[in-house]
């Protein structure tokens, strides 16, 4: 029995289905290759669904949607224990028994790659498409069971606080790892285990709270960083210790010089460039180089001279390169762009101050570093404050 056009049922089970890492297979296999794997998952997930409920009795289960990779399938009864047992038992069944089939079977092929799945489940009130067309439905129960899914770490199963509140019998098998859009999120993973789903939905989502960052392990290398450079409309800020790479980017002898040309190219167009590093007579520097183990203060004029070297060989092009000496510790490293704009893009990292030991040293470009944008909220305002704080003319020297 079919849904309805046009008819509203309370208690719809939404299953998601997703393939995770779909671009990677894509990408790895000829089309027809991968369109046979997500044919074979297809069919096995449709398969579980309507025999499950053919099983239990159950009155409606219809595939709503499926776009090469995944799709959503919904479920319904008069008895609404009957649906949930339906939409539950055949989300764990796909996880448990036919992915490793459909993997297995995919091993005695020439497919490449690793299929993962995310699966999660939501319900509520849902109004069929008047016109017979499931996928013009745009509900907040479906949006809500599609973002869900999104969020769901590979290989795992994600249901609401809505459908876990009369999970019965099912309700043990899932954690509480947070929460999305005003609902509790409860995780069930291939083991079972509380620590796993913790585990796989801080991976996933983060801690509560958290905003978008766009994180490199170390210093992004000189083609990356230009890329700022290249999207400031009227100004980059340069702020650090000794600013030695910035220095030695626009002073190198390599060709291509691919940041100085840039930065030439950005000074050409009327763009101000400020560079901030440490005094190296401040009693910072001194402190920071007994530390460290390394004299800091040369290093910083070292970068002084080779920022003249600069502005000397490219003449009247460089006068909007502006060199400022502080006495204030940074404690971190930034590029900033256009930062009095509404919306700057701040690359920071904050310094791992290990001590120079024949144990570990870290250098500054061993440093994470993280690109914060208008996504990051919260984030990228007490940044932007930090540093207007950082460059108030009081605070600074201009040396050049």
């Amino acid at each position: 029995m079919s849904f309805s056009p046009g008819r509203t049922s309370d208690n719809v089970y939404l299953v998601v289905v997703d393939a995770a890492g779909y671009s990677s297979i894509v990408r790895h296999n000829p089309l027809d290759r991968a369109a046979h794997a997500f044919d074979l998952l297809r069919e096995r997930v449709v398969a579980r669904v309507h025999d499950t409920a053919a099983d239990l009795g159950c009155a409606r289960s219809d595939l709503w949607s499926w776009r090469g990779d995944g799709g959503m399938l919904a479920v319904h009864d008069g008895s609404e224990s009957v649906a949930r047992d339906v939409a539950l038992t055949s989300a764990r069944q796909v996880l448990r028994v036919d992915l490793p089939e459909v993997r297995d079977a995919l091993r005695h092929t020439e497919f490449r790659g690793e299929l993962h799945l995310r699966i999660a489940v939501h319900k509520g009130t849902v109004t069929y498409a008047p016109d017979d067309r499931p996928g013009a439905i745009h509900s907040p129960v479906i949006n809500l069971a599609a973002h869900l899914e999104e969020l769901t770490p590979p290989d795992c199963l994600a249901i609401s606080a809505a459908v876990h509140r009369v999970a019965g019998p099912h309700a043990s098998a899932f954690e509480l790892v947070g929460e999305y859009e005003g609902s509790g999120v409860h995780l069930m993973t291939p083991s079972g285990s509380a620590q796993d789903a913790h585990r796989a939905w801080l991976t996933k989502a983060g801690l509560a709270g958290g905003v978008p960052v766009f994180a490199q392990p170390e210093r992004p290398s000189q083609l990356e960083k230009l890329r700022l450079v290249r999207a400031a409309r009227t100004e980059v800020i340069d702020y650090g210790t000794a600013l030695r790479t910035l220095s030695g980017y626009l002073t190198t002898a390599e060709r291509p010089a691919h940041y100085r040309d840039t930065v030439l190219d950005f000074l050409g167009r009327g763009g101000l460039f400020r560079c901030v590093l440490l005094d190296p007579t401040c009693a910072t520097t001194a402190t920071l180089s007994e530390y460290r183990g390394e004299n800091i203060a040369d290093k910083i004029r070292n970068s002084v001279r080779a920022f003249a070297r600069f502005k000397q060989r490219h003449g009247e092009v460089t006068e909007n390169l502006h060199v400022y000496q502080t006495r204030a510790f940074p404690g971190f490293a930034a590029i900033a762009v256009d930062l009095n704009s509404d919306d700057p893009m701040i690359l920071y990292s904050p310094y791992l101050m290990a001590m120079k030991t024949h144990d570990i040293h870290v250098e500054h470009g061993d440093s994470p570093h993280y690109l914060a944008t208008t996504a990051s909220g919260r984030l990228l305002t007490q940044l932007t404050a930090l540093l207007r704080s950082a460059l108030e003319p009081g605070t600074l020297e201009r040396v050049m």
